[in-house]
């Protein structure tokens, strides 16, 4: 009876230490983890409309090999600190993606106001998507 009542004891304190290492390993993680949906949305100076005008000012057109509509969406992270990484464009027209990669990392030198959730900066994932009648 006594290895019995031993052994169901270090059954139940290994579950209990194991629930309190995976809940701060949650907690540390926040900062690793990429939102869509947060309490504030990430601001570029100026507000997103300045980020639009930005945008269409450095695209350049003649870069995109085309004569019928092209759709393509660029993502982007916008990390804890504002910087803009991770960028890529999805799309079936390689010009148009390539373009809006570039014209993505030539403005990316301006930081954003970083996104937050429950008060704390996190990273945030940015979708631009554009459509064009070429």
């Amino acid at each position: 009876m006594k290895k019995l009542l031993f052994i169901m004891l270090m059954i139940s304190s290994v579950t209990i230490y194991s629930q309190e290492v995976n809940k701060k390993e949650s907690e540390s993680s926040v900062g690793d983890n990429i939102f869509e949906k947060v309490d504030i949305l990430p601001e570029y100076p100026g507000g997103i409309n300045a980020f639009r005008r930005k945008f269409s000012e450095s695209f350049d057109i003649r870069r995109i090999n085309s004569n019928k509509p092209a759709k393509s969406e660029a993502q982007f992270v916008i990390d804890l600190d504002g910087n803009v990484t991770d960028i890529i464009a999805v799309g079936e027209n390689r010009s148009m993606n390539k373009e809006m990669e570039r014209v993505i990392k030539t403005i990316s030198k301006t930081k954003w106001k970083p996104a937050r959730l429950n008060g704390e900066p996190v990273k945030y994932l940015f979708k631009l998507p554009i459509s064009m009648n070429l």
